[in-house]
């Protein structure tokens, strides 16, 4: 099994598509040495790739992260005790861990909203107009 946070990037093709490892190996490309061979050279395009590879999984880690703060202030509630300075710094970062994710979603149904009404499902590309 194989887990990657963050997809390997060799070269853009020419339409646009981002080309990795399995996709030079399924064109019959076998030889990778540094990424890729002299059939596949690596454009400035490859740059719009390796930033959409890189912050796909942004979202996701942020969430992952809140979701721990949220678990963590808990913990940290249910044994700080008597110390009000200490119940007060846990519910501080529960707080702020919950105010974290509303955000997030907030900023992501702003994000689909947006790409719903305009019809444009690209809003999120990056791209380098050449």
């Amino acid at each position: 099994m194989n887990f990657q946070i963050v997809k390997t990037v060799c070269a853009a093709a020419w339409d646009g598509e981002c080309v990795g490892p399995a996709d030079l190996k399924r064109s019959g490309i076998t030889n990778l040495g540094v990424g890729v061979d002299s059939t596949n050279v690596a454009t400035i395009t490859g740059i719009e790739c390796l930033f959409e590879r890189l912050l796909t999984p942004v979202p996701a880690i942020l969430a992952l992260v809140a979701v721990g703060m949220i678990i963590y202030s808990g913990i940290r509630i249910m044994t700080a005790g008597p110390d009000a300075k200490a119940l007060t710094s846990a519910w501080n970062m529960f707080t702020w861990a919950v105010i974290g994710l509303i955000l997030m979603s907030g900023v992501w149904l702003a994000i689909t909203l947006i790409s719903k009404f305009t019809g444009n499902t690209d809003i999120t590309k990056f791209g380098i107009s050449l």
